[in-house]
């Protein structure tokens, strides 16, 4: 299955797994999540949209980003694409119909099985937490941009190293009104540069994990 383009696209996926079939409602998709579906026709374009919901065995509800034309008709073919945090998926489907009231979306036939591709072991949870980040003889600051018990994406204001490389990490975090620090091993996965800014993402994994600290992530990321 291809993934070009996605927005929610990882450079690298270091759980990534076999593509399967798989039931659409198992993939717990949620509200809100975007996807990007296109027409299958000659010189159809790729478009940013919002999954509104499902009917299992009837239909699945599409609309576009903000105010923007969904570009299709009904009885339109299309490709489904999307990434529930863990799972990248996709599918075809018909348009079924168009609505306009009381918001514009797109139904379309319910998917018998949907190809799916495990990329993470858990979901991913937004947050902000400083890092510092032992990388061979040198400390960089860096901050937590998004956070699972197994890994998280890190933002830099330099690179932290190479892909491959192994990392020292003090996540500095606050538990129950209480300043306190995690101490983690991890590698890195991924990495590139923000376009526009100097700032280096990387996504990080994290490698012999002990209980305590299991748990620690655990609850941060319930909270």
């Amino acid at each position: 299955m291809s993934t070009d383009n996605l927005p929610f696209e990882e450079s690298a996926r270091p759980y990534a797994q076999a593509v399967e079939k798989a039931v659409l409602r198992n993939l717990n998709l949620r509200t809100g999540m975007a996807i990007q579906f296109r027409k299958l026709a000659a010189g159809a374009s790729k478009r940013e949209g919002q999954f509104y919901g499902a009917i299992d065995g009837k239909g699945v509800m599409l609309g576009p980003n903000e105010k923007e034309d969904l570009g299709l008709k009904q009885d339109d073919i299309c490709i489904v694409r999307g990434f529930t945090g863990v799972y990248e998926f996709s599918f075809v489907s018909k348009v079924l119909q168009i609505f306009s009231t009381p918001f514009p979306y797109a139904l379309l036939a319910y998917p018998a099985t949907v190809d799916a591709q495990r990329a993470r072991q858990s979901m991913r949870t937004p947050c902000v937490w400083p890092v510092v980040v032992q990388a061979a003889a040198e400390k960089i600051l860096a901050q937590t941009v998004d956070l699972s018990p197994h890994g998280a994406m890190l933002s830099s204001g330099q690179p932290l190293g190479r892909v491959g490389d192994c990392l020292s990490l003090q996540l500095q975090v606050t538990i129950e009104g209480n300043a306190s620090s995690i101490g983690l091993l991890g590698n890195i996965r991924h990495q590139s540069q923000t376009p526009g800014s100097s700032s280096y993402i990387s996504g990080v994994a994290f490698q012999a994990t002990g209980e305590q600290e299991k748990l620690m992530l655990h609850y941060l990321c319930q909270k």
